[in-house]
């Protein structure tokens, strides 16, 4: 059985993403190692920022847990040889393509320092509950559709202009399960219920999984079985697409 170390400079979404990531990897082939540097709404300027005043403001998770502790950006690519290491803008500026920049460029220089073989992986976050009331929805027009195609017009042009390889797309697989089973998937307007994390982490092993089926299933205590197993196929056919 392979095993992958992996690092998330993100946020919130990140901790969504990674909440059930392990426990599902364990039914597969691959199984994945995951760590979360954790700021709430922690955009890409600052995480520069954070790096350039050497700071160490990120709740450092493991495996989808908190340990409590606080650790700079160094201390986490310093810990071990990472085999990915994933990136994201906040929800708010992830379908606006200037917020990227300069700033995702000086956060890759600054990554390469100290992880020199490691992959680089964006992370495709998700739209906004169509409902959601909140003053950051109005970048969008308070439209989910056109958020996610902003997410999706913007994720596509980093892609390319970077030369990454790899990306987690979470937000194409929220946005399909919204699609069929309606809108059940948000905690609060923009984080994710249980069920939209399980989704989420779905996309993750399975982008690291080659998309195979999971030959054991995790299936989180209170969730319905069926329900699970028809989330894996969706996100295997979002991601064979």
């Amino acid at each position: 059985m392979k095993v992958v170390n992996i690092l998330m400079i993100g946020n919130s979404f990140s901790v969504d993403a990674a909440r059930y990531t392990h426990e599902l990897s364990l039914g597969g082939d691959t199984v994945i190692e995951l760590g979360v540097l954790y700021v709430g709404g922690c955009s890409l300027e600052s995480h520069v920022k954070f790096f350039k005043n050497n700071e160490a403001p990120y709740e450092w998770f493991i495996n989808g847990e908190s340990t409590g502790r606080y650790i700079s950006l160094k201390e986490a690519l310093e810990m071990k040889k990472w085999d990915y290491i994933t990136m994201q803008q906040v929800s708010v500026f992830s379908g606006l393509k200037d917020t990227f920049y300069p700033y995702i460029n000086e956060l890759v220089d600054y990554v390469r320092k100290y992880q020199k073989e490691a992959t680089l992986v964006l992370h495709k976050t998700w739209p906004y509950e169509e409902k959601f009331d909140n003053e950051n929805f109005k970048w969008y027009h308070y439209n989910s559709e056109e958020m996610y195609e902003g997410i999706c017009k913007t994720y596509e042009y980093v892609q390319q202009d970077l030369n990454i390889k790899i990306v987690i797309r979470s937000g194409d697989a929220i946005y399909e399960a919204i699609k069929k089973y309606g809108s059940k998937f948000h905690k609060d307007g923009f984080h994710l219920n249980d069920e939209g994390r399980y989704i989420a982490a779905l996309t993750f092993v399975h982008t690291f999984n080659n998309n195979q089926l999971l030959n054991n299933l995790y299936i989180p205590d209170g969730f319905d079985k069926n329900l699970c197993f028809e989330y894996e196929k969706l996100v295997s056919n979002i991601l064979s697409r």
